[in-house]
């Protein structure tokens, strides 16, 4: 029989980087005709305009002038891996772009970013379904094969776009990224880092390590310190360490020293005894655990530290930021990572 009209039938169906648009067309002729459509996932950048500059003149200009202001400390060996803060920019960018001064972009062709879950619960690493991630300075290619890979081991799952887009500790350092990189061609690979024990810890550590040896592969933790007050229920302090604001560097130091010390044994002590509120502590955690799993000598240095409020009264509250890198000393056997 004969279609007089040409009738469309459209189904959506879910795939790793977004929607499958399939459209069923019926010709005059009678004759079917399927054809698929890839819809793009981006990651909007939610958080533009509240915690940070929706203007993109304006914001690039403020990570231009806090990345110049920065001092470049790695003097010696190779950059891998850098931990900075994920509040409002107003905060911590100035502390932020220490981390990020460090680096030289031409040398990276992926950037693994891992940041804590702020709001959804999550027992292992959750990987991002979109293809992009919004930046008003442009967009960033999300790398959608080494997260085709990874989806493929034991303890990844797949955020929600809602939770993607929710989340703050991913997002606030890709503007950063964004800037440093410039013109220089990368992707992303996103990773929201949920509660783990010390052996989960350590075994998506030896999954990361294969990474941390892949040359052109750079690791950003995101993580803010010692969050201090009423407002996050931990206030410890020994007024004989001095005033409030020194007590809480005093806290953050010890916890440092251990990271520097590339010694997640150490840090993981630190933590059950003080109880400090790094919010980072497990994408800290496990790059510890990649670094002592590669077996290679790495130089990690603080390069900054801050506060949000240099707290002398005990009914304010503040958050400490720190900025760190971690760069290889010894020979170490690059592999590359190969999932494109």
């Amino acid at each position: 029989f004969f279609f007089n009209a040409t009738a469309t039938t459209e189904i959506y169906t879910r795939s790793l980087v977004g929607s499958v648009r399939c459209v069923q067309e019926t010709g005059t002729w009678g004759l079917l005709k399927w054809r698929m459509e890839k819809k793009e996932m981006t990651r909007k950048a939610t958080h533009a305009g509240s915690w940070y500059d929706k203007n993109p003149e304006t914001l690039e200009g403020k990570l231009e002038a806090c990345i110049k202001a920065a001092e470049v400390k790695a003097k010696a060996g190779f950059v891998k891996l850098l931990i900075g803060p994920h509040a409002g920019y107003e905060y911590c960018l100035k502390t932020s772009a220490w981390a990020y001064a460090n680096i030289d972009p031409t040398k990276y062709k992926r950037v693994i970013l891992l940041g804590p879950s702020h709001f959804t619960t999550l027992d292992g690493c959750a990987l991002s379904k979109c293809s992009s991630y919004e930046t008003p300075l442009g967009g960033i290619e999300i790398d959608t094969e080494t997260v085709a890979t990874l989806s493929k081991t034991a303890g990844f799952s797949f955020m929600t776009k809602k939770d993607d887009e929710r989340e703050h500790s991913l997002e606030m350092h890709v503007p950063l990224i964004k800037k440093v990189f410039n013109t220089s061609p990368f992707k992303l690979v996103p990773i929201m880092v949920g509660s783990l024990g010390v052996k989960e810890e350590k075994k998506f550590g030896d999954i990361f390590a294969s990474f941390l040896k892949d040359k052109e592969t750079l690791f950003v933790a995101s993580s803010d310190f010692c969050h201090w007050g009423e407002n996050f229920d931990y206030a410890p302090y020994n007024p004989k360490e001095g005033k409030i604001y020194e007590y809480i560097e005093k806290l953050d130091r010890r916890g440092i020293a251990e990271i520097e010390a590339n010694n997640p044994e150490g840090f993981s002590k630190y933590l059950r005894e003080t109880d400090n509120t790094i919010c980072g502590r497990h994408a800290i955690s496990i790059l510890l655990n990649s670094i002592k799993s590669t077996g290679a000598k790495f130089e990690t240095k603080c390069v900054a530290y801050s506060q949000s409020e240099r707290l002398t009264d005990p009914s304010d509250s503040s958050v400490s930021y720190a900025a760190m890198y971690s760069s290889i000393l010894s020979q170490l056997t690059f592999t590359q990572v190969n999932t494109y």
